[in-house]
Parts: structure tokens; sequence; C-alpha cells
């Protein structure tokens, strides 16, 4: 790794380029904790505690600092590539922006252009990349959406009222917002239905692949399309992930579930836009109202 670095660092030379080393950081990725507890619940480093197992890392002749977190391209990086952290992150940003759209723009009653202003200023940061980090648990989900049930209140102006699972969600469709669960599956769906059609230069890993129809030995309900030639983009995952496994919420991994759990017609639209369109249309469909919580 020290030699990928400096061959980094002859290559930004040779090209006229400078990396500052005060502005570069070093971190472990490991699915255990760096950290150890006294008597007293106080947390150490144990590269304090046993310093030989740190290699220190140099750039153009100055050590890197080791980090326990690291933001890079918008995504706070953590030693075991959980997202909790980021998704506190993001939930803080997208309340205060709120918090300064609802003081600044006290004046404004057309829902129209308050619903616009959530979409391009508050709900925008958080689909940043929320392909990556959107697994992250129902607690974590349920906060975004407490904050988006406040945000349509403002939006409705009726910042007071209470309202019903049922009319919380009529509230949604009438202003065309999805909740932020059937968001998060909109926006992989929308990614994956892009690399299977090879929208985007990035392929489909070596463990998905489109169900053959001769391969279809017994014909069930839920295989008799692929067997007369009418479902052609089912995917097989040929890995035998664990519920609790690091990679069962992976991007592919979860996305081919939900891509296979729609409706073949939806999955081999003409083009991305219909696509789309159809998919809002089966989210809305198949929300379970009884889950979205309310808010008081």
């Amino acid at each position: 790794l020290q030699q990928t670095i400096d061959n980094l660092h002859s290559w930004a030379v040779r090209n006229r380029m400078i990396f500052h080393p005060g502005k570069c950081s070093a971190l472990t990725i490991s699915p255990k904790s760096l950290t150890v507890r006294d008597i007293s619940s106080n947390k150490f480093n144990l590269f304090s505690v046993f310093p030989f197992l740190k290699y220190f890392y140099s750039l153009d002749g100055a050590n890197l600092d080791y980090v326990d977190m690291q933001k890079d391209l918008g995504l706070l990086i953590t030693h075991d590539l959980g997202w909790s952290s980021h998704s506190d992150y993001i939930l803080s940003q997208m309340t205060f922006k709120f918090n300064l759209l609802r003081r600044n723009c006290y004046f404004l009653t057309n829902s129209s252009y308050k619903r616009t202003l959530y979409l391009s200023m508050v709900r925008s940061f958080m689909e940043h990349c929320n392909c990556v980090w959107n697994n992250i648990g129902l607690v974590k989900l349920y906060k975004f959406e407490g904050l988006q049930k406040r945000i349509i209140k403002w939006i409705r102006n009726e910042p007071l009222v209470s309202n019903s699972n049922s009319n919380y969600f009529t509230h949604h469709k009438d202003l065309n917002i999805l909740p932020i669960k059937e968001l998060f599956i909109y926006n992989d769906l929308r990614l994956f239905y892009k690399i299977i059609n090879n929208l985007v230069p990035l392929p489909l890993p070596h463990f998905l692949t489109l169900v053959d129809p001769s391969s279809v030995r017994y014909s069930t309900r839920g295989k008799s399309a692929i067997q007369k030639g009418l479902d052609y983009t089912t995917l097989k995952d040929f890995l035998n992930i664990k519920t609790h496994s690091a990679l069962s919420g992976s991007f592919f991994h979860r996305t081919a579930k939900v891509w296979n759990s729609l409706p073949y017609c939806i999955r081999q639209s003409s083009s991305l836009s219909i696509f789309l369109v159809c998919l809002k249309k089966h989210l809305y469909s198949s929300v379970d109202v009884s889950k979205i919580l309310p808010i008081s």
C-alpha cells in the first residue's frame, strides 16, 4: 500500500499536481471496533495501547494521521463501512435546511412553491448517493419519515393538524411525494434498470444472471411466464448470502430481490421514462399504510 501511495505521488509530480498531506488521512477498514473499554467505561484506541499494530503511511515524507471516519465524495466512510453516522449527518442537514426554509419563507402559502423548495433544497440532499447508504434499518428510516411528515404539514399549511395513517398517505399521493422507504426503492430500481439495459457503464456482477427459459424445469405460477418466453428479465442470484451477512444489504443483492418481485410488464418497459411512471404507480399501490407511523 505504501508503494501505491508513492506511485500516486510520483504520478502527481509528473503531471504538475500536488497532494496536500495535511488533507490526506489513513482509515483502517475492519468489521471489529478498534477501541477497548476500561473499568470507567472510557474508550481508548487500540493503536495507543499497542502501537505496533499500526503502520504509519507517508505521503511526500509526511506521516498520514489515522482517523475513525473520513468524508469522501459526500459520504462519511467509517471503519466498519456502516452508514449510521452518515444517515445521522444527512438527517441533521435536512432538518437544518428545512428550518431555514420555514423561517425565511414564512410568507409563502402556495403549496406548489413549498413542494418545489422541499424537493430542490431539502430532499435532494438526501438523494445524493442514497443507493449506497440507504440500507440503514427501520429506526433510522422512521426518523427520515418523521421529518418528511413535518414538512408535508408545512407544505399543506397545516402544522398543528394530526393526521391518521390513511390521511397522511393521501397527502403523499396528492403532492406526488413518495414515502421515504418507497423513495429508496424507487432510486435503487431506477439505477438497476439503467444497468440491466446498458444505459450506464456499470455491468451486472458475475453472481447475477438472467434466467434462461430452457433451464426452468417445473412450471409454477411464478415461472410460467419465463417458460412461455414472456418474462426475460428475471435474475438469478448465485450467491447464497445469509440474512445477517455483511453483503445481505449490498446494492446488487438487495435490489435484485426487489427487481424480481416487480411484475414483468414493468421490468420490460421500453424506455426509462415509462418504467419510472409504472414503477411509481406500483409503489403507491403496494404501500402498507399501517406501517407508516404518524407523527404527533
